[in-house]
C-alpha cells in the first residue's frame, strides 16, 4: 500500500473516533445540565 494513503485513512479514523467522542460528552453534559431532577429520580427509585 502507499504510505500516504494509509497515513490519511489512520487521521480520518482518528478524527472520527474524536468527533464520536465530543459528541457523545457533549450529549452527556447537556443531559446533565437540562435534566438534574430525572438523575435524582432515578437515584432515589434504586
Amino acid at each position: 500500500m502507499i504510505p500516504m494513503l494509509h497515513d490519511v485513512k489512520a487521521g480520518f479514523f482518528l478524527v472520527v473516533v474524536l468527533a464520536m467522542l465530543v459528541f457523545i460528552c457533549a450529549i452527556a453534559g447537556l443531559g446533565a445540565v437540562l435534566r438534574p431532577a430525572r438523575w435524582s429520580d432515578r437515584k432515589a427509585s434504586r
